[in-house]
């Protein structure tokens, strides 16, 4: 995550006010995250798995919704991004970023029936992140 915050921000030229209040929400929500996967690990085996997977999708599910407000904030209009990047690019970014809020509302659904199942997902969402996400400087 902190890799691909960085990747992103490479594409941003100056930040406001109102960048810095959505991405400090994300952040809220990135740091939750060694919390939500201390409750998944501790409950992985046990009758109520998956509502753990569930409360750690969620986590990731508002990491996404977050991840997205930022970058569409800043890509609007282009209104923060650096001249350099081209219109392709951002709307190839916008559209990798609708990975991760899709694919936690299914690790949700998912964790229903299979807590294990759910966390992969969520695995395979940061796999897909690690393999395509923006690279910048």
């Amino acid at each position: 995550m902190w890799l691909n915050h960085h990747n992103m921000f490479s594409h941003i030229d100056r930040v406001d006010r109102r960048l810095m209040l959505r991405n400090g929400i994300l952040l809220l929500f990135v740091v939750l995250t060694p919390f939500t996967t201390a409750i998944v690990a501790d409950h992985m085996t046990s009758s109520d798995a998956g509502t753990a997977a569930a409360v750690y999708s969620g986590n990731f599910l508002f990491i996404a919704i977050s991840w997205n407000a930022v970058w569409r904030y800043c890509a609007k209009e282009r209104r923060l991004l650096r001249e350099d990047v081209t219109d392709a690019e951002a709307q190839t970014i916008t559209r990798q970023y609708l990975v991760a809020p899709l694919g936690s509302v299914v690790a949700i659904a998912i964790s229903l029936v299979s807590g294990l199942a759910s966390v992969t997902v969520v695995l395979l969402i940061a796999a897909f992140y690690a393999f395509t996400g923006s690279h910048g400087d």
